[in-house]
């Protein structure tokens, strides 16, 4: 199975501003979504909150949600 990984990054509310997630890419291996992170780390809005970074792993051309949510 083909993999890839996503890297997405969760503000927590500042100011009274409602939470908000960013992805920020996906990428062929872990190693570049690290890399990616890196890159980012140090920019305005990430480098105050560098715990908010995720990189999570899914399998190519499989539902995630096929059982819904609510």
């Amino acid at each position: 199975c083909l993999m890839s990984w996503i890297v997405c990054h969760f503000r927590h509310a500042v100011q009274g501003l409602d939470d908000s997630t960013k992805m920020l890419g996906i990428y062929s291996t872990r190693e570049e979504a690290e890399k990616a992170i890196n890159f980012l780390s140090d920019k305005p809005g990430f480098r105050d909150s560098l715990d908010d970074f995720l990189i999570d792993e899914y399998e190519v051309n499989k539902i995630c949600w096929s059982s819904g949510f609510g």
